[in-house]
């Protein structure tokens, strides 16, 4: 942000409000708080009440005392399993990356949708651009139907059936269904022409400790450079590489997430 003028007052200052709890002092006081904060007591005890009331904050019964949330680790929870995704899987992206000359991302899920929460651009003048951050609906491209097909059963109706309420998918339910049992049986996807025409896409799940989905990745490029030699190599340093991410992540059932692997 450029200047303060950008920045909402009462959000500022709620996080301002947060970051007083340290290690040390996980509980304050009201006056404490405003000591801190330069701020009114009256202007804190409105913020602190919204807080509350959201899970981010909470007040001792006895002490009269306010904490952190347990919001606030749920959500330090997400930010932690990610990152430790993202540092883990880089080495095995940038060796793939090097391997293919393609563009490589790491995608998961957050909120329904497919986020890319890691690049490694490809050196090709014509080459795939993903941003971090990028998101896109999990029924489109190969990043999002990877992930889309490795979704507990529940989780995948429930986005779907959302979707097609809004007239949102581009076939029917039961179209995309069978597509996902495809990719499901092969371990990866391959995707021509259908996020981004005159490109291709081929995206592996990645799985952790308890072989549960936590994301996925792909390798992208332009259409001129999947040939029909080329393609199973693409698909299988693909497979191999989400295989070594998994591995990396604890996963020790690896082997049965990955069954074209020893075909290809």
């Amino acid at each position: 942000m450029k200047d303060s003028t950008q920045t909402v007052q009462s959000v500022e200052r709620a996080l301002r409000i947060m970051e007083c709890f340290t290690l040390e002092k996980p509980q304050q006081t009201l006056g404490e708080l405003a000591a801190q904060t330069n701020l009114s007591k009256s202007t804190i005890y409105r913020l602190l009440a919204t807080l509350a009331r959201c899970g981010y904050i909470k007040q001792d019964d006895v002490t009269q005392k306010y904490s952190l949330g347990f919001k606030l680790f749920n959500l330090g929870a997400v930010v932690a399993g990610n990152m430790s995704l993202r540092d883990t899987a880089l080495p095995f992206m940038k060796k793939l990356c090097d391997e293919l000359s393609e563009t490589v991302d790491l995608n998961i899920i957050e909120s329904g949708q497919r986020v890319c929460i890691e690049m490694v651009e490809s050196s090709e003048q014509i080459r795939n651009i993903v941003k971090v951050g990028q998101r896109n609906a999990l029924w489109v491209g190969a990043s999002g139907k990877i992930l889309l097909a490795h979704l507990e059963e529940t989780e995948r109706c429930r986005i779907l059936e959302d979707a097609n309420k809004l007239h949102q998918l581009p076939v029917e339910i039961g179209v995309l269904e069978k597509e996902l049992d495809v990719i499901r049986s092969q371990g990866y996807v391959l995707a021509i022409d259908d996020r981004l025409k005159g490109s291709f896409a081929i995206a592996s799940p990645i799985f952790n400790h308890i072989g549960k989905l936590i994301g996925g990745v792909t390798a992208a490029g332009p259409i001129h450079r999947l040939s029909e030699e080329r393609r199973p190599f693409i698909i299988h340093s693909v497979m191999f590489t989400a295989y070594k991410i998994s591995e990396a992540m604890g996963n020790s059932d690896v082997n049965s997430h990955y069954p074209m692997l020893k075909r290809l």
